[in-house]
């Protein structure tokens, strides 16, 4: 028996807020659906320990440039492909004044230490495609082994 819940969050086009916040630009998503409005998180499960992912629904144009200073570069994700964009307690904030609007994960062990409480990898991968956001509740973090597009496995 499985003491898992899941939330569904939103969908939505993924981006980084660009809000005036420091931490929410650097550690929280934002979903853009249509009509350019952003999705709100006022029901997300704040404070739950959650496993944070994306499902791609549609792939787009990547417009993130490489980060050479950190080694990131944006990827192509696969359609239905699950990204997993962090593991922590769930937080929501308000980076464009229009209500709960950003979400992220503060990791559960190591906070202080930890300059990075979202794969940033993985946003790079989900970035500006359309997404589903899901939170996932769970003991432990589960790890989706990514395909390559070369072997595809």
């Amino acid at each position: 028996m499985s003491d898992a819940q899941q939330y569904e969050l939103g969908e939505g086009v993924l981006h980084w807020p660009n809000g005036l916040v420091r931490y929410l630009s650097r550690n929280c998503v934002a979903l853009m659906s249509d009509g350019d409005s952003w999705v709100g998180f006022e029901d997300a499960p704040v404070g739950e320990v959650v496993r944070l992912t994306a499902r791609v629904v549609t792939v787009r144009e990547p417009i993130l440039a490489p980060d050479l200073s950190r080694n990131l570069a944006p990827s192509i994700p696969f359609v239905d492909e699950v990204i997993e964009l962090g593991y922590g307690a769930l937080f929501t904030g308000s980076a464009y004044g229009e209500g709960l609007t950003a979400i992220g994960v503060l990791p559960v062990t190591d906070v202080m230490a930890c300059d990075r409480w979202l794969d940033l990898d993985a946003v790079y991968r989900a970035h500006n495609h359309i997404v589903r956001l899901r939170a996932e509740t769970g003991r432990t973090p589960r790890f989706v082994r990514q395909r390559t597009p070369v072997s595809g496995s």
